[in-house]
Order: structure tokens, then sequence, then C-alpha cells
């Protein structure tokens, strides 16, 4: 597995944040600010979004080690070898592994201010209220030729476990409908199941979020390279044996860690 960074929570279980540091990855923790409101406040998928192998992060980010701080010293030691974004450069490495886009001023402390970039994002697909996304990051999903799909959800990322090129698991209705209709479209237009996307659905709540009745799977969860990682016991889930052949039928394993709850910090998020 190529090593990259990894962000998540600094409310994430124990045994999850061990098993992630030995992985060999760099682990940032997301810590909790005054940017947005307490319960999501260190939930790194508030603060950023992978698209293919550029990860756009909020300058209002919090997080230890200080990634700003590093940025800011590693485009010093690349000596001006970056690409120019419209408020801070993006460092662009030669050899094709992930870089960092900084943006300013687009995250607030409330609803819908603070979703610009909860958007799920796979391979082929990006799935947003894209009312609410930050324009940057929209520009930079078609850029990357990703198919763009609104949905009425605004913390999308939040509400999806993103599997592989093309499928994903969720609890929301809406995202559900919407691409329901999305699918019988494409094979009406192509035939193509190969161009569709692949869900399932499962049951809503089973999941802590604190402040709130339930929190979210997708944000209890992040893939890091082939495993799907949950912060907490997935087999507390009803839906965890659906759960888990969804992903190992993707060529994923899944990992999970019994006795902790199952709670929602705001995904894992990796670069490689």
């Amino acid at each position: 597995m190529t090593m990259g960074s990894i962000f998540i929570s600094e409310n994430a279980c124990a045994p999850l944040r061990r098993t992630l540091e030995e992985t060999g990855n760099s682990v940032f923790t997301v810590c909790s600010s005054d940017v947005v409101y307490g319960a999501i406040s260190s939930h790194p998928d508030i603060y950023m979004c992978k698209i293919k192998n550029v990860l756009t992060i909020d300058d209002m980010i919090v997080t230890e080690p200080d990634i700003r701080k590093i940025y800011q010293e590693e485009m010093q030691r690349e000596n001006g070898s970056f690409a120019e974004s419209p408020l801070i450069p993006a460092l662009r490495t030669e050899d094709g592994r992930g870089h960092i886009v900084f943006e300013m001023g687009h995250i607030g402390s409330a609803y819908p201010e603070d979703v610009v970039y909860n958007a799920a994002v796979t391979e082929r697909f990006f799935l947003h209220n894209t009312r609410f996304t930050s324009p940057q990051l929209l520009d930079r999903a078609r850029d990357a030729g990703l198919e763009i799909i609104s949905v009425r959800q605004g913390y999308t990322k939040c509400s999806c476990v993103t599997v592989g090129e093309r499928s994903l698991i969720t609890a929301d209705e809406g995202i559900v409908h919407t691409l329901d209709a999305y699918n019988r479209d494409i094979l009406e237009e192509t035939g193509g199941a190969e161009d569709t996307i692949d869900v399932l659905q499962i049951e809503k709540g089973h999941v802590k979020l604190e402040g709130f009745e339930y929190g979210f799977l997708g944000g209890a969860s992040g893939c890091v390279g082939d495993t799907v990682y949950f912060n907490g016991d997935l087999s507390q889930h009803p839906d965890c044996g659906k759960i888990v052949r969804f992903i190992e039928e993707r060529g994923y394993r899944v990992r999970y860690f019994p006795g902790e709850e199952l709670t929602d910090i705001g995904s894992v998020i990796w670069l490689p």
C-alpha cells in the first residue's frame, strides 16, 4: 500500500487510531474548534474532500500536527515547484501521488455553509447537493471527469460509505431514490450496467453522534488502501452481514473493533 496521509477526528476510538498508525501512513488528528457547531467540529469530512489525487482542505481546519505549517514548509523546500490556486499554492508532486489544495472563505458555522465539502466521491461519481458545494470543488469534480449527481442531502459524505469506483452504502432514502432514477435513465439510454451506481440501502440509525438521535455510517467509516475501516463495532449494526458482503464482493476488506460503540466521527479520509 502506498504510504500517505490519514485525517481522523480526535474523537476516534483508540483501537482504530492505533490500527491506522500501524499502516505506516502519517496520521493527522482533526481537532475541535468554533468554526462549526460542536458535534461536527472535529469531523474531517466537514473541512475537506478528496477528488482523485487532490485533497481540498479548508484553511480554517485545526489539526495536530499542524497540516498548514507542514504544508508551508514543504512548499519552501520545493522552492516554487507548485501550481497556483486562486488563493493558496497547491503542491503537486512529480511522481503523480496525491497533493493538497487549501481554500479560504467557504466554510460557515451553520447549515448549509458547513457542508460545502461534504460530498460523497468515488473514482467515477461526485454526489452532493450541488446548490451548496464549494464552487472550486465542483470545478475540480468536472475537471476530473466525474459524473456529477445532485441529491437533496447536504451531509452527503456523512450519509454514504463509498466503495471503489461506483458503489456506496447509505440509509438515506432520498439518495437511494435519486440514484435509482439515475440508474434507470442510464440503462434506458445505454443499457450498460457498468455505468450505473451499485447501492446498498441499510437501516437508518444504530450509529452514535453526540447531541443527535443518531449519526451516519458513512461518517463512521473510511477506506485506506484496500480496507474499509469502521469506528467501532459494526457487528452491532443489524445490517452488518449485508454491509460486509457488499464491501468484500467489491474486492475490499472490512475492519471494525468489537466492544467499541459505532460512532460517527466525520469519516476517515486518506490521501495516498
